[in-house]
């Protein structure tokens, strides 16, 4: 590594315990009974992909986006909010079939683990 490289980001603690290479992360951790860590003692569990983490916080941030364009709508005091909330709907929809979508993608690819 030369001083102007930024160092790589280690995705896993196998992988930032130098236990892992990044082919071998991939096999291992991803869909697969996975080494884990937790209070001293090693454990198997299934790891969900970074991707399809940020996938169910779309989500849930659409969800966010519906109770706040229901709970605005019912207490604003003019047209101009009515329209602000409505738009925040409409995107919260637009945003849940895209993320849906891509879920269902990644289901289909066999990635995606609850």
């Amino acid at each position: 590594m030369t001083p102007f490289e930024p160092p790589k980001r280690a995705h896993s603690p196998l992988l930032a315990a130098g236990l892992a290479s990044e082919s071998e992360n991939e096999k291992l951790l991803y869909g697969e009974d996975s080494p884990w860590l937790a209070a001293g003692r090693l454990q198997w569990t299934k790891i969900m992909r970074p991707c399809d983490e940020g996938i169910k916080k779309t989500l849930r941030l659409t969800q966010d986006m519906f109770e706040l364009a229901d709970q605005g709508d019912a207490l604003r005091e003019d047209t101009g909010c009515g329209v602000l909330y409505g738009v925040i709907r409409d995107s919260a929809y637009k945003i849940k079939k895209l993320a849906e979508a891509e879920k269902e993608a990644h289901m289909k690819k066999g990635w995606w683990k609850d």
